[in-house]
């Protein structure tokens, strides 16, 4: 085993994985399981991994030798959905299901815990290396209860202890992840648009006693301002007070410097945020004071007037987020993202926008243009604030015909309905308190997104940092399909057909050139670099574009139409209907 892991280990090897589209393939499927394989975990050395299933079965297997170690039978009576390794010496197996319940059992099969604290499904568990004894499970009853080994777990006692309590939000937890470089930080994603990042030294735990359903009680924070909430702006803004059930954060990771938080956002994009810089998302929302630079002329040109740049690969690099920048590279990319309008185009269009009126000021189309994005984003106070500004700044333009234009635009859309009638079905008015309101405005922006990939039928899609430096970033997708994206350009570097259906797990290995999937198929997939013999990887997607458009599509339609399409994928992409394993993730 040990001289197969140093060659996938190898630098060359994971650069020929990430950077050629034809060298990177399927190497082995690892079957065993009798249903869809919900979660994977790699031990902290990459030498084994975990598998659990709706056949409520963890696999342990040895990837580099293609082997079945051991099956482990739980006791849970449901799908499970997170399994961790515990302990120094990974001999010690954690899983959370749907049953409810948190199992904990040592790899030979000795109990050690079993919780039915929680009330509802338990979605996922975090671990910390720093803390081999402790872990915790993200609930969809809303609480995150912290366990720890050296200490008697008993139900329903004043040893079974909660740290967060979201349901006096009416939340769900979905997902969980622990900073590992600084382990007291812990995120919680819920089944809405924020991620709340907590500091555990600020939070006393409680007694799962203390919780009722009459009066459900808080967690007990030392400090109130020990969550911050992250969220894409325009998402924040929009559902600042209701509860909009299109959405789910469904996976939370963190870089390995635990500088950067990834974010699978179900119903949306991937986002990427800096934990320690990132904006605030009220920044974009009215004029402050613009410190002029002398920018304007320092730069030649160089962007490409040709070509939709934004989407096509072939035209990505003239508009390349990593080169050299002038005002007219954002100005032709705002607009680019303002005519597409996919999910978030507009917010990333005035972010773009914003952008060049603080760096280069006198840019007058770039005023123009943000306002055009707020009157498309129906946030017309704030469009009307920036017209104000524009024309007070710039006295000659308010006299112009471009500005009366924009005066109509701003009467009309006040005029209008704020949303579809479909759209304000999907949100629950009237059950947001006032300082959870003012928690979610507060809410840190993104600093990178990237689009591709479909997240609407499982609420367990998963996106991860790859590379040795987190220089790429993975997920699966609900038509199958494998992403694989170059963090800092968010482009995509590659697409492979992962499985015939859904794929929500994607685990790189921690140091080797491998990375485990599964979804839907009752197996676990190898991807690893193809040999060099010349023959067709018939696994890379070629339409990658025409990929992407359809399921930005397919986000973009009411639920109850994108279920039927999602139905529709799995019929005709599988032939034998009665192959299809039936699995519940939502």
């Amino acid at each position: 085993m040990e001289k197969l892991m140093e060659k996938a280990r190898s630098r060359k090897s994971l650069i020929k994985l990430l950077q050629y589209r034809e060298s990177r393939g399927l190497e082995h499927e690892l079957q065993g399981h009798q249903g869809c394989v919900n979660c994977l975990q790699w031990t902290s050395d990459g030498r084994y991994l975990a598998s659990g299933s709706d056949d409520t079965n963890v696999i342990i297997w040895d990837p580099f030798c293609h082997k079945q170690l051991q099956v482990i039978s739980t006791n849970h009576i449901g799908n499970i959905f997170s399994v961790k390794f515990l302990g120094t010496n990974n001999n010690i197996i954690a899983t959370a299901a749907g049953d409810c319940r948190v199992i904990v059992q040592s790899i030979h099969d000795t109990n050690i815990l079993n919780c039915n604290c929680h009330k509802n499904r338990v979605k996922r568990l975090a671990t910390s290396p720093e803390e081999p004894s402790l872990f915790w499970s993200a609930g969809e009853d809303g609480i995150v209860m912290e366990f720890d080994l050296r200490e008697q777990h008993e139900c329903f006692t004043n040893k079974a202890r909660v740290l967060i309590d979201l349901d006096n939000t009416n939340h769900e937890a979905k997902c969980i992840a622990i900073n590992p470089t600084k382990p007291h930080y812990l995120a919680v994603g819920a089944n809405d648009c924020y991620v709340r990042l907590y500091d555990r030294r600020m939070i006393k735990t409680c007694s799962i006693t203390d919780i009722k359903d009459s009066n459900r009680l808080d967690c007990k924070f030392i400090d109130r301002n020990c969550v911050q909430y992250y969220s894409p702006g325009h998402l924040a803004i929009d559902n600042a007070q209701v509860h909009n059930i299109r959405f789910a954060a469904t996976y939370v990771s963190f870089n390995s410097a635990g500088t950067e938080m990834l974010v699978n956002m179900g119903g949306e994009q991937i986002y990427l945020f800096d934990v320690n810089q990132a904006q605030p998302v009220n920044e974009i929302r009215k004029p402050t004071v613009i410190q002029r630079k002398s920018k304007a002329n320092k730069y030649k040109c160089k962007c490409s007037p040709e070509g939709n740049g934004y989407i096509k690969n072939s035209h990505f690099h003239k508009l390349d987020p990593l080169g050299e920048k002038c005002a007219c590279f954002y100005m032709r990319r705002a607009y680019e993202c303002f005519r597409r309008k996919w999910m978030g185009d507009l917010y990333s269009a005035a972010r773009d926008y914003l952008y060049v009126i603080q760096t280069w000021s006198d840019q007058i189309k770039a005023y123009i243009g943000l306002i055009k994005c707020l009157i498309a984003l129906r946030w017309v106070d704030d469009a009307q604030l920036w017209y104000e500004y524009l024309c007070n700044t710039n006295m000659d333009f308010s006299s112009t015909n471009k500005a009366k234009l924009i005066r109509e635009d701003i009467l009309s859309a006040r005029n209008s309905p704020k949303e579809s009638a479909e759209v304000s079905e999907m949100k629950d008015f009237g059950k947001i308190d006032d300082e959870e309101v003012k928690k979610r405005l507060a809410s840190k922006d993104y600093d990178l997104r990237f689009l591709g990939h479909c997240n609407t039928t499982t609420d367990i899609k998963e996106a991860n940092f790859l590379g040795q430096d987190g220089n790429y970033v993975c997920a699966g997708s609900d038509e199958g399909i494998i992403f694989i994206w170059e963090r800092k350009r968010s482009s995509i570097v590659t697409a492979l057909f992962g499985d015939v259906s859904i794929v929500n797990c994607i685990q790189p290995h921690p140091s080797a050139c491998f990375i485990a999937s599964s979804g839907i198929d009752p197996v676990v997939k190898l991807w690893s670099p193809v040999p060099e013999d010349g023959s067709i990887n018939s696994r890379v997607v070629k339409e990658v574009n025409a990929v992407v458009e359809a399921n930005q599509q397919r986000m973009a339609m009411d639920p109850f139409e994108s279920m039927l399409v999602n139905m529709g994928y799995r019929i005709q992409g599988e032939g034998n209907l009665q192959e299809v394993p039936n699995c519940r993730t939502c």
